[in-house]
Formats: C-alpha cells, sequence, structure tokens
C-alpha cells in the first residue's frame, strides 16, 4: 500500500516541473525577442532608420499595399456606381424632356393644321356673295344608307333647315335637323341625297347621290344620274352645283368624275369621286342666305 501512495504523491510534483518548464522556455523566448527588438532599435542601417523601423516596414508593406489596392478598387466601383446612378437620372430626365418636347410639337402641329383650315375657310368666305358661319364637326354618322355629320351651330346662329354645307375643297351636304346650338347634316354620300349639277365642260345636268351599301372604297363614289347615252362626259371631268334644285347654289364644286360607261337604258352609267374630304372634317362653313344686291354664286368660284 505505502509504494502506492508515494507514487500517487510523485505525479503531481512532475506535472507542476513540465509546466513551468514551458513558462519558463516562453519567458527565455519572449526575453530574446525583446533583447533583439531593443538591438534592433538601436542598430543604425546608415539610412536614417533604425533595423527595426526597416524590418517592420518589410513586413507591413505588402499588406498595406493589398490594403491599398483593395480601397482603390472599392473607391472605383463605388464612383463607377455613382456616375452609373447620375446617367440613369440622367437619362430619365432628358426622357421625359423629349416626351415634353414631342407632346409639344404635336400641339403646334395640330394648331397649324388647324390655323390652315380656318385660313382656308376664310378665304372662302371672302369670295361667297352670302352669308356663313363657321362650325365645327362634332361627332359623324357612316352608318350604311344614312350619312350624317352634327355640327355646333343651330337656330341661335341663323341656321335654318336646307342651308347648304361647304368646305373649301367642295361641297358637304346640307342641313335636315336642327336645335338652338346643334344642326344635324346630311352629306352628299348619303343614297338619300340629290344635288343638281352640270358638266362644267360641257354643261350636261344631271343629278348626284350617294350609292347603297356599307361604309367601303365603293361606297364613297356619287353616282350621276340622267345623263344621257350621247351627253358628252369623259373621265376627268368637273362636276359643279347647277342651282336647279333651289337648295344649292350654282357653281359650288362638288367633284370630278371617275368613270363612265353604259348603263342599262337610255342613260350612262357616271360615277364622280367628291372633292370635299369627308374622312378629315373638323370645320365646315354654313351658308345663311344670299346677301341683299349680291348676285348669284357663279362657277368661277372653286
Amino acid at each position: 500500500m505505502f509504494p502506492d501512495s508515494h507514487a500517487g504523491l510523485r505525479r503531481p510534483r512532475t506535472a507542476g516541473l513540465g509546466l513551468d518548464s514551458r513558462r519558463s522556455r516562453l519567458l527565455l523566448l519572449a526575453l530574446v525577442i525583446g533583447h533583439l527588438v531593443v538591438i534592433s532599435q538601436q542598430v543604425d542601417t546608415g539610412r536614417g532608420s533604425s533595423l527595426l523601423e526597416r524590418l517592420v516596414f518589410s513586413l507591413l508593406t505588402p499588406l498595406q499595399t493589398g490594403v491599398s489596392g483593395l480601397l482603390r478598387s472599392v473607391s472605383a466601383a463605388w464612383r463607377g456606381y455613382a456616375d452609373l446612378r447620375g446617367v440613369r437620372e440622367q437619362n430619365q430626365r432628358l426622357t421625359e424632356r423629349v416626351r415634353i418636347l414631342e407632346t409639344l410639337l404635336m400641339e403646334k402641329q395640330h394648331q397649324a393644321r388647324e390655323a390652315e383650315r380656318l385660313r382656308e375657310l376664310l378665304e372662302l368666305r371672302q369670295i361667297l356673295p352670302f352669308k356663313t358661319v363657321v362650325a365645327e364637326v362634332m361627332t359623324r354618322d357612316n352608318v350604311p344608307w344614312y350619312r350624317t355629320l352634327l355640327i355646333n351651330k343651330g337656330t341661335e346662329d341663323g341656321v335654318r333647315l336646307e342651308a347648304p354645307v361647304i368646305s373649301p375643297t367642295g361641297v358637304v351636304g346640307r342641313v335636315i335637323e336642327r336645335g338652338p346650338h346643334a344642326a344635324k347634316v346630311q352629306v352628299i354620300l348619303d343614297q338619300q341625297s340629290g344635288v343638281g349639277v352640270l358638266i362644267e365642260r360641257s354643261r350636261v345636268t344631271g343629278v348626284v347621290s350617294g350609292q347603297v351599301g356599307f361604309a367601303d372604297t365603293a361606297a364613297t363614289d356619287l353616282v350621276l344620274k340622267y345623263v344621257p347615252e350621247l351627253a358628252d362626259v369623259a373621265v376627268g371631268d368637273v362636276v359643279v352645283t347647277s342651282g336647279l334644285d333651289r337648295i344649292y347654289p350654282k357653281g359650288l364644286v362638288v367633284g370630278r368624275v371617275r368613270f363612265v360607261g353604259p348603263g342599262s337604258g337610255l342613260f350612262k352609267e357616271v360615277l364622280v369621286s367628291p372633292s370635299a374630304r369627308f374622312g378629315s372634317l373638323e370645320e365646315v362653313l354654313v351658308l345663311l342666305g344670299t346677301s341683299r344686291g349680291e348676285p348669284s354664286l357663279t362657277e368661277t368660284v372653286r
């Protein structure tokens, strides 16, 4: 029993000696390093710096270079991001500016076209021996077999029933209904319309009206009726109002002959392209009556 007890007492002492030995070595290493540092601090390399400073500089230079490069990369990336954001914002501002300018340009173009149309109407008013009123087209009714326009002038403006309605390019139609501030116009494309006309060149008379059919290109032609088979009518002839219907004054342009062919009886088949631009009508002139003492409109008025 005693040898075992003595052995147990010796073990802690050996462990303590081992720990003291490691501490001694660490302490010796620290003293050596400290001594080297002191010596390096005192040794002059002849370049104005100590050996320690040179050593530290040599050790830290690669790290400093790497950190500087990293900082430069981060800075460049940030500047690029900032520049990119600036360019994007500038592009957005320029895009918005372009949109505004395009809107202004369209408004200016619309105003210019409107001014041109009104100028043409005013020029037409000056040569007409009639009292007239300018009306704006509000709606178009292009259903088959009956075609009308709604204008923004009515009885309060002097508009009467059967009043002729014209444009700078040709005859549009006549007023068939009216209210205080609006009126319905039956256009000459309507199959129920009828306009007394004559061929300007040969003085052949007839009646034009619209065609039965849907809103297609064929239905935009006028039919010139009651033209004798032997009458002198040719493609390209100008067709004007004759005044015989007692609705439209004599000499207003209606259109040009587009087709001439043999008819089924005693009359020719004649198609006339209307000169009024029905698809783009925005303003028209309503004839209120002949001025007192003025002659009827002559055929020279176009």
